[in-house]
């Protein structure tokens, strides 16, 4: 077990994704992260031979279940063969069986594991071995690592797709414990499933590397793969890699005290060419009617001027005209305050009564009745706010 070596550790690529809630709305830049998967899978090749890896291992969800074709399965079969070294892969629950995927195998340094656990040693590197196991079904109930076990007198990586409680996932797909990775003769337990990484624990190592390609508004921030570093039996560094080639970042903007040329100097900061960005900008001042009469127009030149795709803006801002002062005149912006301000103190019923009385609220009237009383007020309040500076921007 006193061998140095290296290895890539990736799960989660979903090759082929089509990102249609992108595409929906700007098919340009749908099709540019569809490409962006295949891309940063490349640098992850790229780097496996650069650093002189000996291994890959790849922890499921390779394809979308949805989105499998002849030429996303010939891309990344072509890919592992430039790898060159091993590469042992595990089928997770967005990895289906076609009935034409031996038309186009994977290369001889492939091997992806069965149903059932196994167990193989690597030619060339002594003391090491990989296990894994892949899911018999796309909503494996199996727990996985509890049928895996390495051997004591060698360095074992193993590898598979599963859901562990520390992190937890929308549904559970291979439900397991951290506590039955513990005491099972594995030195680094090389998982997928979950899209953000986490390292659960360092004796042994489990780690969850996330998605190579960030795939929504949710899933911000650099995505890529672990570089391995093995010497003496024992990991003496674990690397993260960025290879992504569009990053998600979900920002807040305050607009107190600010204008335009201030909020675009503090993006520039916090954003980089080719970014998608959700911007949400809160506070109070001079930005909030124009941030609420110009959405579609701010949304389009902030793009420009900061090089990225503002895919969406939220506007939850309060406007800097003194509205206590508006309040005091005899114009309908006066009348519209004083009853925006009775109902807010009018109570829940009151304002729920309003809300629903609207036939497009109401379709959403368990989602209102589910606010909190200060929540009700807070969102008449605004209400409000708007209103008025609607009525000021149209004099």
């Amino acid at each position: 077990m006193g061998a140095h070596f290296r290895f890539v550790h990736c799960a989660d690529l979903h090759l082929g994704s089509r990102f249609k809630g992108v595409s929906s709305k700007d098919p340009d830049v749908g099709e540019r992260m569809t490409e962006s998967v295949f891309e940063s899978f490349s640098r992850i090749v790229d780097l496996a031979i650069s650093e002189g890896a000996d291994f890959m291992v790849i922890a499921g969800d390779a394809f979308d279940e949805s989105t499998i074709t002849p030429a996303t399965r010939h891309r990344f079969v072509t890919e592992l063969a430039r790898l060159g070294i091993p590469c042992f892969i595990a089928r997770g629950n967005h990895d289906p069986h076609t009935d034409w995927e031996a038309s186009i195998p994977y290369p001889p340094n492939v091997h992806e594991f069965g149903t059932e656990p196994e167990s193989i040693e690597l030619e060339g590197l002594d003391g090491v071995e990989i296990v894994g196991v892949s899911f018999a079904d796309w909503h494996e109930e199996r727990n996985l690592p509890s049928m895996v076990r390495g051997s004591p007198d060698r360095f074992t990586v193993a590898c598979m797709h599963c859901d562990v409680d520390a992190v937890g996932a929308q549904y559970d797909y291979s439900p397991c414990r951290l506590s039955d990775m513990m005491g099972r003769g594995v030195d680094y337990w090389a998982i997928g499933h979950v899209h953000t990484r986490a390292v659960l624990s360092e004796d042994p190592y489990v780690v969850y590397p996330g998605n190579i390609q960030g795939r929504k508004i949710t899933e911000t921030d650099e995505k890529g793969c672990y570089l391995v570093t093995v010497d003496g039996g024992r990991v003496s560094e674990l690397r993260f890699v960025p290879t992504q080639g569009i990053v998600w970042r979900d920002l807040l903007v305050n607009i107190t005290w600010k204008g335009m040329e201030d909020v675009i100097t503090e993006l520039r900061g916090r954003v980089t060419q080719g970014d998608i960005v959700r911007l949400r900008f809160t506070g109070s001042g001079e930005m909030d009617g124009m941030l609420r009469l110009h959405t579609r127009e701010n949304t389009e030149y902030l793009s420009k001027v900061l090089g990225c795709t503002v895919c969406e803006i939220s506007v939850d801002t309060t406007p800097a005209i003194d509205l206590d002062a508006r309040a005091e005149g005899s114009d309908m912006a006066a009348m519209a305050i004083a009853m925006g301000r009775a109902l807010a103190d009018a109570g829940r019923d009151a304002i729920l009564e309003v809300i629903l009385d609207n036939t497009i609220a109401a379709k959403h009237r368990e989602h209102f009745e589910s606010m909190s009383d200060e929540e009700l007020k807070a969102l008449v309040e605004r209400a409000t706010g708007m209103l008025v500076t609607r009525m000021e921007g149209s004099r």
